[in-house]
């Protein structure tokens, strides 16, 4: 946790040593990311060391000799960030310093569960307003509602002022409160409210979308793998699937970012039934290989399988993916991953922060390393661009620079629309506000209403939209009126309805023609 005071400058100066130890192989403690039932990826050599820190000084003594004889003032904070940084920025793209402050929102989102009232906010000029409320949370309980403004928290005043995300984030999480106080404002009413509200454990969701969207057929976004994605993945599926009758798949890993890699691995295991079958191993100069198999313990009838990624979908989503390419077990739709065959994990350090480090690979079934190219200051690395074999079929299938699909298709959504979209919510809201009504008519929305309003509201970032976005904008801004009026399941649905991917999942799925025959075609 991040200290309460000011820290001296030997705390301050104390996460650099031990960083730049880490960074050479002198570990001082770790938490994995990774982990296998029984093994252990890292075996600590206490006596080697302390060897190495007792005969190796210098960074410490160099940077004490600064601290106490440099000629001018000095944030040692900032030069020990510096130098952290400088060190990390040589190795690879994934190897970083998280603060103590980014270490806490790090640990939510790995662990998929915070302490909270379950309401996500933006902040409109200068005013925190509620864009989704969880249902069965703290705060739906209460009767707040999406347009609401949250005007003070435990008397601290949080609009009208310049108060940060963060520092509003803080006081709604306030661990060990037994109770917070929230003043806010209801759309249409001329007077405040004032209601009190005990926090309660937020699960995350990263695995609990799911729906039939054809015979026999069900869609299942998988948002991220978090420490409790593979449970929300088994509730999805028993909503939609009977354990008696076959149930094809559409697996949706698109602009998912990765995280634990056992959740990856329970997943993948449910879409085998035999057991043994090796879905991805990992190795480094200091790992020794560890091979991830599947169990055999499959709870479902699963017939066809067909995953869709893009160029977003990293780590997690690229072994899975992998897995399912390489032994010719379903269709990989989209367009070609992000590219990261690169393990983290993460070590704790004293100042409450942590350091997350490179500490080997990870290989499909079939040896591919999908890590694309990178260049650091002293670091580079070419992606592997051989031909590989599927492990069935004898598919070709490349190497390096992310999972090629099985099927490739164009996406609409490019970088310029992620970043006009960004501004939706805050024109969905700025229209509630307007109106003094929760019920937005979709007719008062349109895309030349979302120009007009960042024209007047954000005139700064005009610049940086003036690229062309050839989605239908249109269609995405009565999407997201629908997540905030009937939640991310209508809001899924809607946007799914004509969307390529989607379809051509289906097809594929609806085939009477097996995978294997499908595949040899496509090949």
């Amino acid at each position: 946790m991040p200290s309460k005071h000011n820290p001296s400058s030997k705390q301050i100066l104390l996460p650099v040593a031990i960083a730049l130890a880490s960074a050479i192989g002198l570990l001082a403690g770790y938490k994995m990311n990774f982990i296998n039932d029984n093994i252990s990826l890292v075996q600590l050599n206490k006596t080697t060391m302390e060897s190495h820190q007792s005969s190796d000084g210098r960074i410490e003594e160099i940077l004490r000799f600064i601290e106490t004889n440099y000629v001018d003032s000095l944030d040692e904070n900032t030069i020990a960030v510096d130098a952290i940084n400088h060190i990390l920025n040589q190795l690879d793209p994934h190897s970083s310093y998280i603060t103590p402050e980014e270490y806490d929102e790090h640990n939510e989102k790995m662990e998929g569960v915070y302490t909270g009232v379950g309401i996500e906010t933006i902040k409109l000029r200068d005013t925190f307003y509620i864009t989704q409320v969880r249902e069965d949370s703290p705060a739906f309980e209460q009767g707040l509602q999406v347009g609401d403004a949250i005007l003070s928290i435990n008397e601290d005043t949080i609009s009208g002022n310049k108060t940060s995300f963060r520092t509003m984030s803080k006081l709604l999480k306030q661990k060990g409160a037994s109770s917070i106080a929230i003043t806010y404002k209801p759309i249409g009413e001329p007077n405040e409210k004032h209601i009190n509200i005990v926090p309660a454990k937020i699960t995350l969701q990263s695995a609990d979308l799911s729906y039939i969207v054809a015979d026999a057929t069900a869609y299942l976004k998988i948002s991220r793998f978090n420490s409790n994605t593979y449970e929300q993945f088994i509730k999805s599926l028993e909503r939609v699937a009977s354990k008696d009758k076959v149930i094809n798949l559409v697996i949706d890993l698109r602009d998912n970012p990765g995280g634990f890699l056992p959740e990856t691995i329970n997943i993948l295991s449910q879409l085998f039934a035999d057991k043994d079958k090796l879905l991805t191993y990992t190795e480094g100069l200091n790992r020794k290989k560890q091979e991830y198999r599947t169990t055999g313990r499959q709870f479902f009838n699963i017939g066809k399988v067909a995953v869709l990624i893009n160029e977003n979908s990293a780590s997690g989503s690229e072994i899975l993916a992998g897995a399912v390419q390489d032994w010719d077990r379903g269709f990989i739709v989209g367009q070609s991953s992000f590219g990261k065959g690169l393990v983290q994990e993460i070590f704790p350090l004293s100042n409450g922060g942590a350091l997350r480090l490179t500490v080997s690979k990870y290989y499909t079934p079939s040896g591919r390393l999908i890590q694309k190219s990178y260049h650091s200051e002293e670091n580079t690395f070419e992606a592997d661009t051989s031909d590989y074999t599927t492990m069935m079929l004898n598919r070709t299938v490349i190497g390096g620079g992310g999972v090629t699909p099985d099927i490739r298709l164009e996406d609409d959504y490019n970088l310029s629309c992620y970043t006009l979209y960004d501004y939706i919510d805050y024109y969905i809201i700025d229209e509630m506000v307007r109106s003094q009504s929760y019920d937005v008519d979709i007719n008062t929305l349109s895309e030349s209403g979302l120009e007009k309003f960042i024209d007047r509201e954000f005139v700064e970032d005009v610049d940086k939209l003036s690229n062309r976005c050839d989605a239908d904008t249109d269609r995405y801004i009565q999407a997201r009126l629908k997540r905030m009026q009937e939640g991310m399941t209508s809001y899924q649905q809607f946007l799914n309805l004509d969307d390529p991917y989607i379809m051509q999942a289906l097809d594929l799925i609806s085939d009477k023609k097996s995978t294997f025959a499908l595949l040899s075609e496509e090949n």
